[in-house]
């Protein structure tokens, strides 16, 4: 990939989707490490995004923070990995460990709700202030 990925003109959202189709089996990964965010995005995943919907493997993102374009994997991609691991750190993420904790599956709200993997496990990862406030 000879390219600009994060460059719409540039395709980079198909490019790596075929790189990763080419080098991982069945587009499965063995293991994905993510966070979250307080906002309870994930993997460039926000709230109300159009990234939460479709079937893509991979799209642009837009972020409220710098960088804002970035290109990142969606939920279903995450979601045929065998291994999804979470962790979350620090006190700013008490309340929405709390609040993702009791929320049930609402991807479209909290996008880390939507880490569910299909024939896989996840594991959270939660530190203590995180977990205590």
């Amino acid at each position: 990939l000879n390219r600009r990925l994060c460059v719409e003109d540039d395709r980079g959202p198909e490019l790596y989707a075929n790189e990763i189709g080419a080098l991982v089996a069945n587009s499965s990964f063995d293991l994905v490490l993510l966070g979250m965010g307080t906002d309870g995005h994930t993997a460039s995943l926000f709230p109300y995004s159009a990234g939460l919907e479709g079937d893509q493997d991979v799209i642009f993102a837009e972020s409220p923070a710098k960088p804002h374009q970035r290109m990142t994997v969606t939920l279903p991609l995450i979601n045929r990995a065998r291994q999804v691991s979470v962790l979350v750190m620090g006190k700013s993420k008490h309340e929405t460990v709390l609040i993702v904790s009791r929320s049930g599956n609402d991807p479209q709200k909290w996008p880390i709700s939507g880490v569910k993997p299909q024939k896989g496990q996840v594991s959270w990862y939660i530190d203590y202030e995180a977990l205590m406030g």
